[in-house]
């Protein structure tokens, strides 16, 4: 799994962005990107930290995977805090296998320059002053992160020679950077060229140039296809501030006030594996709660919150390094979009088997408003315990950020550009870089002026739920919880869907066969707005006077999609104290996500608000061929499924727990969980199989079903899930200053997409993608301890400060590799026209795997690569998805503390921590690419030993 502030993880069977985390009650996740935490908290300002997995109450809702909870500490009538250093750099850090690798004295001698310091306090107790007296308390806390460190990355980039348009190299069947020798075809004679040599002559100064933004290869490093060995400055600092007052004006009312401020600036390392356009990030977070906790009588408790949460996004590019800049290159080919304002930044630049130059989306800002208004009731009667609530949630997203970081084939993240250079580009050389050094692109995308919109939504929930303990055994929980979310909707209406059922063939533009170019037709055929009019700041806009775009509203749903209006989910749980050691339980209940906001849906980023052009197969020194807007080229667009059902989860589960012998609590559960209408998306706008083998030398944009356009992805509820697990742990109580515990997890999660931004292979047909999930695991495996060292336990104080007092502790973590597919992104064997979705191979049957490092030989090969064959042209392969495996992990971690009685309530705390303390590299994962000159092969290693030190005091 990651740290909560990048994502989340995967909880039985759920997707990382399916949970929900919450702060004394308050929305802590993104509007933007669900799973992602705001506000990170201190520890030491932690009081509790709940983790529900599987079938919780319906008081808990908003999402179909876990809960995360925290509650923040109160002062009390005492005085109390602490204070704590934290120290990790180089010289505890053993060296990494790719360093030790390299040729390079500076590399192999030791570890990159590594520098992490983290120290904070936490202070709190009674506000002075007789007023408040024994009324009114206060908790504070601040902690500091100053992080730096020397990344490495290993990438793949061309030769010297190969910048010369001289490619000999790959006339050598061991080349690395192709499968095979690889014979370059003259596009204009049909022969090859003599030698693999282009004559410099026909070198196009564009392609050139994007060649050589690349860095020069590391003089004798090989690693696979990798020849060259990068190191960048990756800066970070983080500073978390809280804040919190109680006040107990009486024994039945008490009220209470938390403010949590994170904020975090960093500039990454690499921007896709090369120093260029790196993302300078700073994204200052905040949540705060005010609560009314009132005892109405002496059966019913009142809980009333207010909670308000924004996540803000500053994104630009580091320009200290001058890198990024496009005017210091020599690439200067004309864009198509020439009137809008442009920042001087590289274009996007991906070659099959090489390094993907990454211009990346940015600069950008987005920031992410969350109000939630909730009231709580609890009523205790008899044997029965009622819970009833209702929560109202305001939220949005104010964005300057509209563009799919996940760039797709025809469409482009970047504003600058972006090129595809693929082996099979029709008219080619049949190699990707020796295309880019004759500039023949096979997909160009850019992006025109960029939107704002303003995002808003609101949703509201309630429940009703009831514990009964009909008697001393057993006890019956169970409830419903009720949900209203309207789709997010754009406060201005400046946001546009295509639709099907608003497209008019008879209106389509006729295109050239040879060129791809439109004529005639209507520009924004099938393309709606919501609402009857522009709104706001909207209304007083340039385009709000184009006949064309008004022309678009016809009264749609300010969402697009329905608003669904049923939705319950009813949930319960039965336990059963079989006797004094044996607990029975079982319980299954509904649940549903609430899908936020993300660049799949953000369609305020759609033509016309923020165009876009797509060209395929063209001149990189003219990627429009001389045309200046789009008035004649395909539009890429985004859309969204009108029923755009809530993503829906069944979880049953059933277990017992057992009081064994030496203190062990063992339990032994089985868990399930069925996912349905889950967010993935699909080309609506592709092309049959076999369409381009029917049609040689005919234009894609002129067989495309939604004719004058490209591209058309739609975001859509339709993935379904299943997970199946056997969870058994063990568990012995901290006694005689021993606590130790194991856990292993035998689990399946299969699905038909792992991720809303899952794109369909086949449009017409999802049965090939169904298969083992991208994050699933077969085996889990972990085992913790922690172990009071018995030396000088009994004896004197001085003794005992100085000797004794040291604690052991440890975890051990086992996994089994997550799947993969065999299969390619790059030729469109299928004749589809997309061959970037991913295309898998076929296979004449099962291969075998051997999890072993790649040293040269026959034998070290990790997969067998003579089943798999290039399917027939115009067919997708039979290779199942993720039928295959990466290696497994493992980890040892190790701590040793050193406790010191101070005096009084005073104690002091030395601790030593180590990171995988044996040392021990994992795998790197399999080539899965047949066109890859590693195919079937592991050629690396990762994750080497990191120390931590640090002390402690606290009063």
């Amino acid at each position: 799994f990651q740290d909560l502030g990048n994502g989340g993880f995967n909880i039985n069977g759920s997707r990382s962005d399916e949970n929900n985390i919450t702060i004394d009650g308050a929305t802590a996740v993104r509007t933007r990107s669900t799973g992602a935490i705001i506000g990170i908290q201190n520890v030491d300002a932690i009081q509790e930290v709940q983790v529900l997995t599987a079938n919780y109450l319906p008081e808990f809702g908003r999402s179909s995977g876990g809960q995360i909870r925290f509650v923040t500490k109160s002062g009390s009538s005492r005085y109390s805090g602490s204070t704590s250093f934290f120290l990790r750099d180089e010289s505890l850090q053993a060296n990494s296998w790719s360093r030790n690798r390299s040729p390079n004295p500076l590399q192999n001698s030791g570890p990159d320059a590594f520098d992490y310091k983290q120290y904070g306090y936490a202070f709190g107790g009674p506000v002075p002053g007789g007023l408040f007296k024994d009324k009114l308390f206060f908790f504070t806390a601040q902690e500091w992160v100053n992080f730096f460190q020397v990344a490495t990355s290993i990438v793949t980039v061309p030769t010297a020679l190969m910048r010369q348009g001289n490619f000999s190299e790959l006339l050598d069947p061991n080349n690395g950077f192709v499968n095979g020798a690889r014979t370059l075809t003259d596009p204009l004679t049909g022969q090859p060229f003599p030698g693999n040599i282009i004559p410099s002559n026909r070198l196009s100064p564009n392609g050139v140039a994007l060649m050589n933004l690349y860095p020069d290869p590391t003089p004798g490093f090989r690693q696979g296809s990798a020849n060259a060995i990068l190191t960048s400055d990756n800066p970070q600092d983080q500073r978390k501030d809280n804040i919190r007052f109680d006040y107990r004006p009486n024994a039945s009312n008490q009220f209470a006030y938390r403010f949590s401020r994170y904020n975090w600036v960093a500039v990454d390392a690499f921007r896709g594996g090369l120093p260029f356009a790196r993302t300078d990030w700073e994204r200052p977070n905040f949540t705060q709660t005010a609560s009314w906790t009132s005892t109405l009588t002496n059966n019913i408790v009142n809980e009333l919150n207010y909670t308000f949460s924004r996540d803000d996004v500053f994104i630009d590019v580091f320009t200290e390094t001058g890198l990024h800049q496009r005017s210091r290159t020599g690439v200067n080919y004309p864009y198509i979009f020439q009137e809008k304002e442009i920042f001087d930044k590289i274009p996007t630049v991906t070659p099959n088997n090489f390094q993907t130059i990454d211009g990346g989306p940015y600069p950008a800002f987005s920031s992410g408003p969350i109000h939630t208004i909730q009231d709580i009731a609890t009523m205790v009667r008899g044997r029965h315990t009622f819970k009833a609530g209702v929560q109202v949630e305001y939220s949005g997203e104010d964005d300057f950020d509209q563009i799919n970081v996940a760039a797709i084939p025809g469409s482009t993240n970047n504003q600058n550009g972006r090129f595809e250079f693929l082996d099979g580009r029709p008219g080619g050389t049949g190699t990707a870089i020796a295309n880019m050094a004759l500039g023949l692109y096979s997909n160009y995308a850019e992006l025109g002026q960029r939107n704002f919109t303003k995002w808003r939504a609101l949703a509201t929930d309630a429940f009703i739920q009831d514990s009964w303990r009909p008697n001393s055994k057993l006890t019956i929980e169970g409830g419903v919880r009720y949900v209203y979310w309207p789709p997010w909707y754009s406060t201005t209406n400046n946001i546009a869907n295509f639709d099907p059922r608003f497209y008019n063939p008879a209106a389509a533009p006729s295109v050239n066969p040879t060129t791809g170019r439109l004529v005639g037709g209507t520009r924004f055929n099938g393309v709606v707005l919501p609402g009857d009019g522009f709104e706001g700041d909207a209304a007083n806009s340039v385009i709000s006077g184009d006949p064309r775009v008004l022309a678009l509203f016809n009264g749609q749903p300010r969402g697009f999609s329905e608003t669904h209006s049923n939705v319950f989910e009813p949930r319960g749980g039965v336990s059963y104290a079989w006797n004094d050691k044996t607990v029975l339980r079982a319980s299954a209940g509904m649940f549903h996500n609430r899908v936020t906001l993300n660049d799949s849906t953000l369609l305020g980023g759609n033509p016309p608000f923020q165009p876009q052009a797509t060209v395929s197969n063209g001149s990189v020194d003219n990627p429009g061929g001389g045309t200046v807007g789009v008035g004649d080229l395909p539009i890429g667009i985004n859309g969204q499924d009108p029923v755009f059902k809530h993503p829906t989860s069944y979880m049953w589960s059933t277990g017992v727990q057992r009081e064994v012998p030496f203190g062990f609590i063992v339990d032994v559960t089985y868990v399930g969980r069925r996912g349905l209408y889950l967010q993935r998306e699909r080309n609506i706008n592709q092309l049959p199989v076999g369409t381009l083998q029917r049609n040689p030398g005919v234009n894609i944009a002129a067989l495309r079903p939604y004719l004058g356009y490209g591209v058309i992805r739609i975001s859509e509820n339709s993935g379904r899930s299943m997970y199946n697990s056997l969870q058994i742990s063990a568990d012995r109580r901290y006694t005689n200053g021993l606590k130790v515990g194991a856990a292993y997890t035998l689990g399946r999660s299969t699905d038909n997409a792992s991720d809303k931004r899952n794109v369909l292979w086949n449009t017409y047909d999802d049965t090939i993608y169904e298969g083992p999930s991208n994050f699933d695991r077969r085996h889990l495996f972990n085992i913790y301890y922690i172990y009071d060292l018995p030396f000088f336990r009994e004896q004197d104080t001085l003794l005992k400060n100085l000797l004794g007092g040291w604690q052991v502790s440890g975890a051990t973590f086992l996994r089994t590799g997550t799947p993969f597919t065999v299969g390619q992104g790059s030729e469109d064997i299928a004749g589809v026209g997309d061959a970037a979705f991913g295309q898998p191979w076929s296979q004449t049957a099962a291969s075998s795997v051997n999890h072993v490092l790649y040293d040269g030989t026959p034998g070290s090969v990790a997969l067998d690569t003579s089943v798999f064959v290039r399917p027939e042209n115009g067919t997708f392969g039979n290779s199942p998805r993720n039928a295959y495996r990466h290696p497994g992990e493992m980890q040892w971690d190790l701590a040793l503390f050193k406790n010191f009685n101070l005096g009084g309530t005073r104690r002091g705390q030395f601790r030593a921590e180590a990171f995988n303390f044996i040392n021990h590299p994992n795998l790197g994962g399999i080539e899965s690419n047949p066109l890859s000159g590693n195919f079937g092969r592991i050629t690396g290693k990762g994750g080497q030993r990191d120390i931590q030190l640090s002390v402690r005091f606290q009063f």
